[in-house]
């Protein structure tokens, strides 16, 4: 009866233990919308025009070598950080397009495993864009640094859409 009561002392333990340090990052989403004064089939062109990236103004450069799903861009910020990323879908009948990142500078976008898609839709004389991205923190470990934390890599990720949005609205309603 002894050996029977440690054993199940000794297990409990042992599950407590290792399902407290089996916690790792949990993936977070951010969407954010923007209604566009222009045309969908104008703002469409914008959009899945992969290689021209620039609706965020501190994008200052962009190069890409087509935009063809499997293409990739560099994306060059005023702070010198860069962003590579690949084209994984291209839907014109759905308006949607898809790309991951395959490189980041923790600085701009501290994130892993990031995905985004950009879905436009019509709605009467007006354009709805959805921007949706999912991605890990900065830090895959437990106890990140502040700034590779949940909360940090949210807010950045948050603003670079955000920030995004407008200057896409921006662009296409001058055009």
């Amino acid at each position: 009866m002894f050996l029977f009561r440690n054993f199940v002392i000794f297990t409990f333990l042992l599950l407590l233990s290792t399902t407290l340090e089996a916690h790792g990052p949990s993936r977070q989403k951010v969407s954010e919308k923007i209604q566009i004064n222009a045309e969908t089939k104008n703002v469409w062109e914008i959009v899945k025009n992969f290689k021209d990236f620039k609706w965020n103004k501190e994008i200052v450069s962009c190069s890409g070598n087509e935009s063809t799903v499997g293409s990739e861009r560099l994306i060059e910020f005023s702070n010198g950080s860069k962003v590579k990323q690949k084209l994984e879908k291209l839907d014109d009948d759905k308006m949607m397009i898809g790309w991951r990142i395959i490189e980041t500078d923790n600085r701009m976008l501290p994130v892993n495993s990031y995905a985004a898609k950009v879905f436009v839709k019509k709605n009467n004389d007006k354009t709805i864009i959805n921007y949706k991205a999912g991605f890990y923190r900065g830090f895959m470990g437990n106890d990140p640094p502040e700034e590779l934390n949940d909360e940090n890599s949210k807010k950045k990720v948050q603003e670079f859409i955000k920030k995004s949005l407008e200057g896409l609205k921006e662009i296409a309603e001058k055009n």
